[in-house]
């Protein structure tokens, strides 16, 4: 079974995630080795309510970003592969970016080529150094046990 990030507690994110953007910076490093958010593969976005919430690839089971790609630079090697970039064949041209669901692919300007998310090989660095532990890495069903919660939780605050 696949495994993805997320987030387990989205509910009460606003009071977990500070904003510190240490999971950008420890992505930079991880791949590239600087210390410089803008290259992260996960990105921290700010609402006006200062809400922050990570974003990050889903590795969607049905991934529009591997159907939509025109030189086939996007792909899995197996349905329970994390969804790669082959540089080699990516051209830059967006389209990835324009079906991603989650708005987690990015083009880098400077080398044309889409960045995403790969899982750090199956041990991402985000999740690992997350001051909050507001980011978790598990299986498809953990998530769907978390979004079950949410769900309940919410029936039950409308009931009272």
């Amino acid at each position: 079974m696949e495994k993805v990030i997320f987030i387990e507690n989205l509910d009460d994110v606003k009071n977990m995630c500070s904003g510190c953007r240490l999971c950008e910076l420890i992505c930079a490093f991880e791949h590239f080795k600087v210390g410089n958010a803008k290259k992260s593969k996960i990105k921290i976005v700010e609402f006006d309510d200062g809400t922050r919430i990570p974003v990050v690839c889903q590795h969607c089971a049905d991934a529009p970003c591997i159907k939509a790609c025109p030189t086939g630079a996007l792909s899995r090697k197996d349905k329970e592969s994390p969804v790669m970039v082959d540089e080699g064949r990516c051209i830059g041209c967006s389209t990835c970016v324009n079906v991603c669901p989650v708005g987690a692919i990015t083009v880098d300007k400077r080398i044309g080529v889409s960045q995403k998310c790969d899982l750090c090989n199956g041990d991402p660095q985000c999740v690992k150094y997350c001051p909050a532990k507001v980011l978790k890495f598990g299986t498809d069903q953990q998530l769907s046990n978390t979004k079950k919660k949410r769900y309940a939780r919410a029936i039950k605050e409308n009931q009272e």
